[in-house]
Order: C-alpha cells, then sequence, then structure tokens
C-alpha cells in the first residue's frame, strides 16, 4: 500500500481536550502572552518510575527549560477562564540535536499535565483503514543499532494528523544527531511543523474493535530544511531511560 499522504479532518487535535491524548497541540515558549508561542503535539503519555504525576514525551525545542516561563498551554493560550494552562514542562534536552555537543541529550522533554485528564489512547482512526490505537507499555526497543526494519510505521501530529505507511520500512541511525535520532524517507513519514513531538507509532495487529500499537518514538524534524528528504524520529527507548519514565496505557 502507497504512503499516506495528508489526511484532511478538522477535529480533535487542534481542540481544547480533556483528557488530552497522543497527537493534540499544545504551545509553550511563550515569552510574552501578546505573542504566539510555539505550536507543537504531544507525544507519548507517561508517568515516572518512581509514581506521581502524568504527562507526555514531547520534542525539547518545543518547550522551555522547567522553571519561569515553562508554562504549557492546551491547545493554545487564551485570555478567558484558565487561559487553557494545561501544565509544565520539565526539559533536560536539547533544542538543537544537530549542533549539541553532548551527544547524550535528546531533543526530548516532558509536558507535565495539569488541569487535564492524559489518556494513552492512540487515534490511529484519523488514519484510512485504521481503528483507535490500544498502546503497549513496551516501546519498540531500538537500543542504538545502527538500523531496525518495521512492519509499518505511523504519526499522528497536529498539523497533518495520520502519516505513515502500511509497507515495511527501515529506520536508520542517524549519529550527526545527539540523543537516538533515525530517519525514515519523508515521502513514507509526510510531517509538517507543529507536527513536531507528535507520536510515531507501529502497529502490531488489529481486531474489530482496536488496532493494537508500540510507540516508536517522536517527531523531532526533517532534513534537510530547505527540500527534505528524511524525516526525523528521537527513539522512544532512548527519551524513556533519560527521564526515568515509564508509558502511561490507560483512559
Amino acid at each position: 500500500m502507497l504512503a499516506l499522504t495528508v489526511v484532511l479532518v478538522f477535529a480533535g487535535l487542534r481542540d481544547r481536550e480533556n483528557p488530552v491524548y497522543p497527537g493534540v497541540q499544545i504551545e509553550s515558549k511563550k515569552t510574552s502572552l501578546l505573542w504566539p508561542g510555539v505550536i507543537c503535539s504531544a507525544g507519548i503519555p507517561v508517568y515516572p518510575k518512581s509514581g506521581g504525576y502524568l504527562g507526555f514525551i514531547t520534542a525539547s525545542h518545543c518547550t522551555d527549560p522547567s522553571g519561569p516561563g515553562n508554562n504549557v498551554y492546551q491547545p493554545n493560550f487564551s485570555w478567558g477562564g484558565d487561559n487553557n494552562w494545561a501544565g509544565f514542562s520539565i526539559d533536560r534536552g536539547t533544542d538543537d540535536a544537530y549542533r549539541e555537543t553532548d551527544k547524550r541529550k535528546p531533543d526530548a522533554a516532558v509536558w507535565v499535565v495539569a488541569n487535564r485528564g492524559v489518556s494513552g489512547r492512540v487515534p490511529l482512526d484519523l488514519c484510512p483503514g485504521l481503528k483507535k490505537g490500544v498502546l503497549s507499555n513496551r516501546p519498540v526497543y531500538l537500543n542504538g543499532l545502527n538500523s531496525v526494519q518495521l512492519p509499518n510505521i505511523y504519526k499522528i501530529g497536529r498539523s497533518t494528523y495520520c502519516t505513515g505507511t502500511s509497507s515495511r520500512i527501515t529506520l536508520i541511525r542517524d549519529d550527526r544527531f545527539s540523543g537516538a535520532v533515525y530517519t525514515v524517507p519523508y515521502a513514507s513519514l509526510y510531517i509538517q511543523p507543529g507536527d513536531s513531538g507528535g507520536i510515531v507509532v507501529t502497529v502490531d495487529s488489529c481486531d474489530a474493535t482496536y488496532c493494537y500499537v508500540r510507540a516508536v518514538g517522536t517527531i523531532v524534524g526533517s532534513a534537510p530544511s530547505n527540500s527534505p528528504y528524511i524525516a526525523l524520529i528521537q527513539a522512544a527507548d532512548y527519551s524513556l531511560t533519560y527521564y526515568g519514565l515509564e508509558i502511561y496505557t490507560s483512559g
């Protein structure tokens, strides 16, 4: 089957959601309430191994480091009510994985969700022929390998919704980037600005009601910027270990 291109649907990911789920729009990096922040997507639902908050892995270049100015809004800041405030970021990652000197840092951060619930359901029903996704608590373990083959791959993000391919695909490790970044052909995993942080999954099986999926990683960009031919994925297993997190599957 050919790779999916943009799916034109206009509900869900760009709305205010409660509970929030993978792929929904977030806004962070607001230096001023009068100016827009950075629009990105929620990625992998998580919680700390030691217990505590619920949240999502997203891209570090989407958020501010912990401290003043690290508020996250969902879907974006508004002047009424609670101003759409939906928590804050914990960010020990890098905003520029290509130029980062500390190669341990992934382009990954954590959105700690507040004022909302969290759902582990992946809206794969946005993809033609698929059903809502049930997320496994075990990601695809890439383990820093140079290449890994998957039977299929899909991404959920607020700009292009669902893109991906049902065909076998090879993920290739790209050591030019810090953390653990893997590439796939851009034609197979089409993305646009705003998709950063969005969840990437592979489908194991589907029944009459659900598709059962595993997290591969989160979208962190494409390259080269002027005419991309690869999409960039920060590996889920690396980000989870880096922040000491487990995948949250309920909701």
